[in-house]
């Protein structure tokens, strides 16, 4: 897989309806299929977005979270914010999905829309939300680097 790149300005019609850009439908997967055809799973994400995961992706997750166990107070709270803000979407002819309103909600989404990949699934986000999150650490970046990429920072975090 090439993995999910780069930002797109995008829409969302009345309906809840926006287009997934082209260049991140053309991404494919190891069979040479798109990545983004059939059935993905659109959720709660992090930091105030929301997550578009294809099947793959999802299948990978949703094996972590099963692995953990289930007694511990964090994982109950996470699986249940996650897994109950989840929904199936599946893109028409031309690319478009429809958000479900609770997620609508809560990603404080309006009309415009910002649409991010993160190599194995797609962010949604209000531009205004995300240009805060970047203000929020924009120090941050290389320190962050530093850490993941010299074994110094904790990758779970």
């Amino acid at each position: 897989m090439r993995g999910f790149l780069g930002q797109y300005q995008t829409t969302m019609d009345n309906k809840g309806r926006f287009a997934l850009p082209s260049k991140l439908r053309s991404v494919v997967g190891a069979d040479k299929k798109s990545l983004l055809e059939g059935d993905l799973v659109i959720t709660k994400g992090l930091e105030g977005c929301l997550s578009l995961y294809p099947n793959v992706e999802w299948e990978q997750i949703k094996s972590r979270l099963s692995s953990l166990n289930f007694t511990k107070k964090d994982s109950r709270l996470f699986s249940r914010r996650f897994y109950a803000s989840a929904g199936v979407v599946n893109p028409d002819k031309n690319g478009r999905i429809v958000i479900p309103s609770h997620l609508i909600t809560e990603g404080k989404l309006q009309k415009d829309l910002l649409v991010i990949g993160v190599n194995n699934w797609i962010e949604i986000w209000d531009p205004i939300r995300y240009q805060y999150y970047l203000e929020q650490y924009a120090g941050s970046y290389e320190e962050v680097a530093e850490r993941l990429f010299t074994g110094d920072g904790n990758q779970d975090e």
